[in-house]
């Protein structure tokens, strides 16, 4: 792994994987707003997803064509 790689990919799985980021508060699940919220949630990390994969795609794909 280059070394710019390393603190970036610290910093991400202390995130992702770390006991205080599963941490919830909790929240009426019951709520009439409770399923609506849950898929902003959700969507949200899908286009997150989405935008990171796209930049990937457009990165790799610029550099495949200046290669040649």
């Amino acid at each position: 792994m280059k070394a710019t790689l390393k603190r970036p990919a610290l910093a991400l799985s202390a995130t992702l994987f770390s006991s205080a980021s599963f941490a919830h508060a909790g929240h009426d699940h019951s709520h009439w707003t409770s399923n609506f919220m849950h898929i902003l949630f959700y969507a949200s990390l899908v286009a997150g997803a989405a935008a990171c994969g796209y930049a990937a795609y457009k990165y790799f794909s610029a550099k495949k064509r200046t290669v040649k």
